[in-house]
């Protein structure tokens, strides 16, 4: 039997490192490590069956449309990023990761680009060349050819799967970036340990070797994404949404030297090969880095940090 180290608890419910919080036995694995207790917030107990979790969100997401909640008609993804649209009155918005289009077309925003290898729709028909414009390439290819004075108020990173080709999305996409421009990443955390799978078939196989289930969802290695922001961008915030959806970080630009961000970056570049080093484990032992919020804290945060009106849903 394999136990993993334990997690803290604060009294209201919130994950946390700290010496006053009560301590949570955890519980082999498979597991999930989101799931919500009874008044709404995060128990961060682990479930003994990865497919069937506590009451919470993460049963929610996987007994429902995992898209879409009941109280929305478009996606989580779609929600947050029309209120950040909102608040920034945004002009121009790019995804990257566009898949089947659903997000992409839920966006309310004047002028959208969108890039992806394989579009799973016929991407022609929606493509105007202007106002909506649709890229069937890789990421580093768009960004290779793309405008130096293009900028962009709104990004939605949702490419390949893996922290190093995100990490490289988020680095060119910052390129393209104002001081208020937000950005928004999907897959931060992983919802099993056999979603953090750099490959998605593996993932499935081991999963269906270890549960007999056949869930298909896949988050990738993204989490690493996290330390490297926290510990070699000190120029930027960032905000994990942790409820109504599956969890996505919020990341922002705060004011700060541009030529101490630079050094940066490269910093980071040479850690990119000792992540390996951060598995799931490790993950589930600082979760306090994350800087986990509930949906609307989050969304409001990024606002009131950049000093704009919030939105009324």
């Amino acid at each position: 039997m394999v136990l993993l180290p334990c997690v803290r608890l604060l009294q209201e419910g919130r994950p946390c490192l700290g010496q006053e919080a009560e301590v949570v036995e955890a519980l082999p694995y498979p597991f999930n490590p989101l799931v919500l207790g009874q008044r709404g917030r995060p128990d961060w107990v682990y479930s003994a069956d990865c497919v069937r979790c506590s009451d919470g969100m993460m049963e929610e997401n996987m007994h429902q449309d995992p898209v879409t909640t009941s109280e929305d008609d478009v996606s989580y993804s779609a929600r947050r990023l029309n209120y950040l649209a909102r608040g920034l009155k945004a002009e121009n918005y790019l995804e990257i990761g566009v898949f089947n289009g659903d997000t992409f077309r839920d966006v309310e925003v004047a002028n959208k680009t969108g890039v992806d290898p394989e579009f799973r729709f016929d991407w022609r028909e929606l493509n105007d060349g202007s106002s909506i414009i649709l890229k069937p390439t890789t990421s580093d290819s768009f960004f290779e050819t793309l405008d130096p004075v293009q900028r962009f108020d709104l990004i939605f990173i949702d490419g390949l799967h893996t922290f190093d080709q995100s990490y490289r999305d988020i680095i060119n996409a910052l390129r393209h970036a104002h001081s208020r421009t937000v950005i928004l990443i999907d897959d931060t955390i992983p919802c099993d340990v056999f979603s953090t799978c750099r490959e998605q078939q593996e993932c499935i196989q081991l999963r269906a070797i270890a549960t007999g289930g056949s869930d298909e969802r896949w988050n990738g290695d993204t989490y690493k994404l996290i330390p490297l922001l926290a510990l070699f961008h000190p120029n930027l915030n960032y905000s994990t949404i942790q409820d109504r959806g599956y969890p996505q970080t919020l990341l922002w630009q705060k004011a700060g030297n541009p030529w101490v961000e630079s050094i940066s970056q490269m910093q980071a570049f040479w850690a990119v090969s000792n992540l390996s080093q951060c598995d799931y484990l490790w993950l589930l032992n600082n979760l306090g880095l994350y800087s986990l919020a509930f949906e609307d804290e989050a969304l409001a945060r990024v606002l009131a940090d950049l000093e704009l009106p919030h939105c009324l849903d």
